[in-house]
């Protein structure tokens, strides 16, 4: 939920609080039990059985949030609304104030500026409606930049307790206090990560580990609050606040899948998975049997993949600054200088509107979509997203419309805090980075890799990385270990004439001069391009689906290196999807659509060991793993690159 600004809110200045208002709406409310809500961070909290009072850090003269439940709803609910306000208004003189805004179909949302004891406070009230009775959430501040500072809070305080309409009875959903019963607090459970669990005896690839995970509804909107909250407990057990029960877990060829018996969960299915911050859980058909519609849930273990997620939504969540806009119809024209402002609004050309954030709905997706009312972009629909450089963009396809912004990249966590534990004795005894190829010659029918790469990099005493770096040679450090706790790298052993890597299966290795035969193919050194003089433009394509597939497309990006270090990058290709009566290429055709993309950057690059920077003109930075591999006659092959992941050949070369 994103909260309106009222834009004439302009001239708040920093005073203190005046808690005599506080008396009237004591006097006003009714039960504080009615309602669940979660506290946020730093803030205190004072319940009665009338009223809860939510303190900012720093106290009440930073910030005030007070719920004032179960209020009766007597007629037209914006009327409703005013008449409200103007009670609780009445200990001052109101001195500016919005107009009552519908932000959705059961929220209502006004904001009052009020003169009392010789100070101004800005209070926005937003109610949210459940048939005819109401909750009542208000957030007291003393200018804008506090409004600014406590929407997140205030946001997820409302998203927390009663915000959704009441169901018919015996269909409740998870938000409103019960999916199959009374809402109970949960104990707390002892948190344990993978290498934890590894360690007494579970199998995190294949097992769920007996922690706390978060449980995110797949629905619209930009909430950042867990719906529900699911504890794993010893013997295929669960707990939540609203009861228990029991799943299973089974393995599918490369798929984990979990079956949940009895209980709030019961009837749903799902997935788990291991990331490199925890596992996560995706859960499909909670509350099938008794949901008018069911749900769907994405949970992430509670710790590094919960935060990992968070701060991917931010990523998602446009921030408030002015973003340069360029046509993207080929002329790049200028056009204009987007606002994004607090609360869901924005200014364009001197003219304002609104829009509202959907990043939860495919909360794997790299942007998020943005739908705008009012205003010059009166129902546009656009894109945003940040990428790892600090590259702010907002995409408005309907208009050819790109707004840009570099900014300091906001960092994902890469590591734990733990240190790997020592490779058992007899391992190791190789040393340095090896790499190999081939080509995949099924990769135009299904997809996939069409020069498909192995790396590894040998440490002697006995780990292996086996997956290639991101920027640097420095990050195949096998000391560290995953924000999960498990080792960054693998355990090999060589002996016999064999080599064992992880959990693999025994394969043939031997030394062959300067490369390594494992399993019958060849993996050379790598080489450093550090010092090769460049020149000419390098192509790579990466092929998405297939002609096997209902989704098929393809990228080609162009590097091309100039004298003086100067680089010009171009990216081109689409993705066309196809709809069919079977869901596959053999059946009848309903309709498709097909989707496009070029840009072109430049600006300067250099070569330092194996990582090639790249400095563009805009003042971002990409850092890139880069190497070649020797050719035929044991020299540098420098008409085939591998750069940050993919394979770049030399246009025009041999």
């Amino acid at each position: 939920m994103m909260l309106p600004a009222p834009l004439r809110f302009v001239r708040w200045p920093v005073l203190l609080l005046v808690c005599a208002w506080c008396v009237t709406a004591v006097a006003w409310a009714q039960r504080v039990g009615s309602v669940n809500f979660t506290v946020p961070p730093g803030w205190t909290v004072k319940t009665d059985a009338q009223l809860a009072t939510l303190t900012a850090p720093g106290g009440a003269a930073q910030g005030l949030m007070l719920v004032i439940p179960d209020q009766p709803v007597n007629g037209e609910a914006a009327t409703w609304l005013g008449t409200v306000v103007r009670q609780l208004s009445g200990d001052g003189q109101v001195t500016d104030e919005s107009e009552i805004q519908r932000i959705s179909e059961n929220r209502l949302i006004k904001g009052v500026e009020v003169r009392t004891g010789g100070r101004s406070q800005f209070r926005l009230y937003l109610a949210v409606l459940q048939e005819q009775r109401a909750t009542l959430y208000v957030l007291v501040a003393p200018d804008a930049a506090a409004i600014g500072r406590f929407q997140s809070a205030f946001t997820g305080l409302v998203n927390s307790g009663s915000g959704a309409p009441r169901q018919a009875q015996g269909t409740p959903t998870p938000g409103s206090g019960s999916l199959t019963g009374p809402r109970t607090a949960l104990p707390d459970v002892k948190p344990m990560n993978a290498a934890q669990f590894l360690a007494s005896g579970g199998d995190p690839e294949s097992s769920v580990i007996p922690d706390e995970f978060r449980c995110y509804q797949e629905k619209k909107g930009d909430s950042l609050t867990p719906e529900l909250t699911v504890q794993i407990l010893p013997g295929g057990k669960y707990r939540t606040p609203f009861g228990t029960g029991s799943f299973t877990v089974k393995k599918d060829g490369s798929l984990v899948k979990t079956a949940w018996r009895g209980g709030p969960l019961d009837g749903a299915s799902g997935y788990l998975s291991l990331t490199n911050h925890g596992q996560n859980l995706d859960l499909r058909d909670v509350g099938e049997e008794v949901l008018e519609r069911s749900l769907s849930f994405e949970c992430y273990q509670r710790g590094p993949l919960e935060q990992l997620r968070l701060l991917e939504f931010k990523r998602r969540t446009p921030a408030p600054a002015s973003y340069p806009c360029v046509s993207t119809d080929g002329s790049n024209q200028r056009g204009g200088i987007l606002e994004i402002l607090p609360g869901g609004a924005y200014r364009l050309g001197g003219q304002g509107g609104r829009f509202s954030t959907d990043f939860r709905s495919d909360q794997d997706d790299d942007w998020s979509d943005l739908a705008f009312s009012g205003g010059p972009l009166d129902d546009q629909r656009a894109s945003y997203g940040e990428n790892a450089q600090g590259l702010r963009q907002l995409r408005l396809s309907g208009l050819k419309l790109e707004c840009r912004l570099v900014v300091k990249p906001t960092a994902l966590p890469r590591y734990g805090a733990a240190k790997a534990p020592a490779p058992p004795k007899g391992s190791g005894g190789l040393s340095g980075a090896y790499a190999g190829w081939w080509l995949n010659p099924v990769a135009l029918m299904y997809g996939g890799c069409h020069m498909c790469w192995e790396v590894y990099v040998f440490a002697p005493n006995g780990y292996v990385l086996t997956e290639e770096p991101e920027e640097s040679l420095s990050e195949a450090d096998c000391s560290r270990t995953h924000p999960n706790g498990l080792p960054i790298c693998e355990v090999y052993l060589v002996q016999g004439g064999q080599i064992v890597i992880g959990k693999a299966k025994p394969e043939s290795f031997k030394k062959s001069g300067a490369d390594l035969i494992i399993g019958g193919d060849t993996f050379q050194p790598l080489r450093k391009l550090e010092g090769v003089a460049l020149r000419g433009t390098f192509e790579a394509q990466t092929v998405v689906g297939g002609s096997m597939s209902t989704v098929s497309g393809s990228y080609q990006n162009a590097l091309t290196f100039a004298p003086q270090g100067r680089f010009t990058r171009a990216r081109s290709g689409g993705i066309v999807a196809t709809a069919t009566t079977t869901g596959t290429p053999q059946g009848d055709l309903l309709g498709g659509v097909y989707a496009s993309s070029e840009s072109q950057n430049s600006g300067t690059y250099a070569f330092k060991d194996y990582t090639l920077t790249l400095t563009y003109g805009d003042g971002r930075v990409e850092r890139r793993f880069a190497y070649a591999l020797p050719g035929k006659d044991g020299k540098l092959d420098a008409e085939l690159l591998r750069i940050g992941g993919e394979s770049y050949t030399l246009k025009g070369g041999k």
